[in-house]
């Protein structure tokens, strides 16, 4: 499912979110990007317009690390456990390496925003991925079948979304890692039972 190589709008992607995270969005520069991207300036410029643009491409990092789990998780893993899992990574990658007021603005700018809903774009990895692992779970009965794939992803993504917000909303005061971790299960729960 996954591109087999990271493409060079990944690459600029990663080494602006983990500039963003190490020096702050403020001072880092499009210059450190293109040098830790080894890109050049035309090519920066051919995927973004600015700095600016990269603000709306944390979901492609977080696709990002999708993709590369994919590659390594167990395909006999029970949906259960590879969602445990990834939201795990996921939000550990997300505590120790996005900058919280970056997350912030990505959070507030989708409410408002006209262009495209990139948390929310169903064509993403992540909703594709998660998707194929709750319908596999449906089809087997692991997760009772009273809802669909795409209700159980739709509230999958909404506790993912609101576990984050809440995250950013109280400026990681709490482990968002932890706190998933304790809480996932019991989302998880309804799955096998029916909600």
């Amino acid at each position: 499912m996954p591109r087999k190589r990271r493409s060079t709008k990944s690459r600029i992607v990663k080494a602006a979110w983990n500039l963003f995270y190490k020096n702050g969005y403020d001072n880092t520069t499009v210059e450190e990007i293109i040098t830790a991207s080894k890109t050049s300036k035309g090519t920066f410029y051919h995927y973004f317009k600015g700095k600016e643009a990269l603000l709306n491409s944390l979901s492609d990092l977080f696709d990002q690390k999708y993709e590369e789990l994919y590659t390594v998780v167990d395909p006999d893993m029970s949906a259960y456990d590879k969602l445990l899992l990834l939201n795990h990574e996921l939000f550990f990658m997300i505590e120790t390496s996005v900058d919280i007021s970056l997350l912030a603005f990505l959070y507030s700018s989708q409410l408002t925003t006209k262009d495209k809903k990139s948390l929310s774009d169903h064509k993403r990895f992540y909703f594709r991925w998660i998707s194929e692992i709750i319908d596999d779970s449906l089809k087997s009965g692991e997760f009772s079948n009273t809802s669909t794939t795409e209700e159980l992803m739709n509230i999958y993504a909404m506790y993912e979304r609101a576990l984050i917000y809440d995250w950013a909303l109280f400026n990681g005061k709490f482990s968002l890692t932890e706190y998933s971790d304790r809480l996932l299960p019991h989302v998880l729960d309804l799955f096998i039972k029916g909600v």
